[in-house]
């Protein structure tokens, strides 16, 4: 790679002076404690992770839950509205159908705020309300009363509300 050395000490066959090899020149320019790395060096980044990472998790999982918990809210939300269309069309068992409809979360509270009755019309709305307390991963509980959780024990409840006009 690097031109070897002529029959003169400092030459090269070109007769001209020896290049230096990059590496060599940086450690001419700097000394080895900026340069180079030390044990000692090693123990301070284990230490810097070790701390850092109880605060990485907690992000990580922060993220994570707050994924799930925007999941199940979309999911309570839609599950009102079914329950406020099949209260518009008069239909029944509307609380075991609106528990059905909110699939992957259970138990579902389901309350008809107002019902429909017959020959209302669309001047009258049917109501239906759907809660749902959701669980974050155990740990991020302290993290969650901050924020308007109930407590240390990680439980929010979510609630959703779905209005449609009768049609009966």
């Amino acid at each position: 790679m690097y031109p070897s050395r002529g029959k003169r000490g400092g030459e090269t066959h070109h007769g001209q002076a020896p290049r230096m090899r990059p590496a060599a020149r940086v450690r001419r320019m700097f000394p080895s404690s900026v340069h180079g790395s030390s044990s000692a060096d090693h123990g301070a980044a284990a230490v810097e992770f070790a701390l850092l990472l109880p605060l990485l998790l907690l992000i990580v999982l922060g993220i994570v839950d707050f994924g799930r918990m925007l999941n199940a809210q979309v999911t309570l939300t839609q599950a009102a509205r079914e329950g406020s269309r099949l209260v518009a069309l008069g239909q029944p068992n509307v609380p075991s159908r609106t528990q059905a409809a909110a699939t992957g979360l259970s138990p579902v509270g389901v309350a008809i705020l107002s019902a429909c009755p017959t020959g209302a019309g669309p001047a009258s709305n049917g109501v239906v309300q759907a809660s749902y307390t959701f669980q974050f991963t155990p740990g991020l509980g302290y993290v969650v009363s901050l924020f308007g959780g109930a407590g240390l024990s990680g439980q929010m409840t979510l609630s959703a509300q779905g209005v449609m006009p009768c049609e009966t």
